[in-house]
């Protein structure tokens, strides 16, 4: 649902966001709105998303007994956190936060004050990374998805990116310093992006094996790495001779994986080249991204296991081994071998019976 115009007024040095009247529609969450929990108080919704933690939250309408309404999901798998949170406008004051959180727009602006800094950041604005502690804001209308920042998976992360290299002081990215974040990078859409991701990830449903099997939270975590550290890992080195063994290295994990969840993480760290110098080395070899070369592995193995079906073989079955949208996989099969996979089975199964 798209969200209307702020309103904005200036008075000095001083930008006052005025608030939305109660006729004006409450923006739609970023994912999960059917599962998603609804709050008409400011008070609950400071205790429920304070819950658990350190942090101390205070939410109220902007205007004094003014409208409130606001709606909250989350999605926690064993790397990322994401909290969906679309509201009213509002006014908040908050303390001790435990962990750093990159706070994603979707609509509506927002300004936030830390450490004597102030932050206008928004839906075709940018994002913002606030590190633990404090801080105030003041917004319209919005909707964010808030990603919490484990520094422990994002060094990980980046690590194996850039090829085992730790990234220099000087131009990393610093967890403990806020941040706004520029979302277009080299004419690349990192807002869009990265909820294109949630939203798979949102399809799972929780389904734990699902959403490990396809790695769309490593995805997600690559993917912010990037962002935040963009010029470092787009600047990154890449060896234009990558050693034929450590493609070959990468090949054999996967074949001895490929029912097993596989990420660009994992072969990084297996064969100790960087981002770019992986897919470089893959594109060398077979004209392909490592990934689509696990993609195409794992089309040869259903297909095998397919053509050497008995009566009785359940398709489900045999592709949910390798694939964990099995929609995904049935158009990906067709596009490679030109008919669905049940047309191979159906054509196996009735090849088998005339021997």
């Amino acid at each position: 649902m798209p969200c209307a115009c702020p309103r904005m007024r200036m008075f000095g040095d001083d930008r006052i966001i005025l608030t939305m009247s109660a006729s004006d529609p409450i923006p739609a969450l970023a994912f999960s709105q059917r599962r998603a929990i609804q709050f008409r108080d400011a008070d609950s919704m400071s205790e429920a998303l304070a819950r658990g933690s350190s942090l101390v939250m205070n939410h109220r309408p902007l205007e004094p007994d003014g409208f409130f309404c606001a709606h909250s999901a989350v999605i926690k798998t064993r790397n990322i956190r994401l909290v969906a949170l679309a509201s009213s406008a509002f006014v908040l004051e908050a303390k001790d936060a435990p962990k750093g959180i990159l706070m994603l727009p979707v609509c509506g602006f927002t300004v936030t004050r830390r450490e004597n800094r102030t932050f206008e950041w928004g839906a075709g604005k940018s994002a913002l990374y606030l590190p633990p502690g404090g801080c105030s804001a003041q917004s319209t209308a919005r909707s964010v998805v808030g990603l919490d920042v484990d520094p422990t998976a994002f060094d990980r992360v980046m690590l194996a990116m850039l090829g085992g290299q730790s990234p220099p002081r000087t131009t990393a990215f610093s967890f403990a310093r806020p941040l706004p974040v520029e979302l277009m990078r080299n004419r690349i859409d990192f807002g869009k992006a990265i909820l294109s991701l949630i939203a798979t990830l949102d399809s799972f449903e929780g389904d734990e094996t699902l959403i490990e099997r396809s790695g769309i939270d490593d995805a997600i975590l690559r993917t912010v790495a990037l962002l935040l550290n963009f010029e470092q890992l787009s600047d990154a080195a890449v060896d234009a001779k990558v050693p034929r063994a450590m493609v070959q290295l990468a090949c054999e994990y996967i074949d001895a994986n490929l029912t097993n969840p596989i990420s660009l993480t994992d072969l990084e760290f297996l064969t100790g080249l960087s981002r770019r110098s992986l897919q470089y080395g893959f594109r060398a070899a077979f004209d392909r991204t490592p990934m689509q070369w696990v993609a195409q592995r794992r089309l040869e193995a259903v297909r095998r296991q397919i053509l050497e079906a008995h009566p009785g073989a359940n398709l489900t079955m045999i592709a949910g081994e390798y694939f964990a949208n099995l929609g995904e996989f049935a158009r990906m099969y067709r596009r490679r071998y030109g008919e669905l996979p049940s047309a191979t089975l159906k054509q196996a199964l009735a090849k088998r019976l005339r021997s």
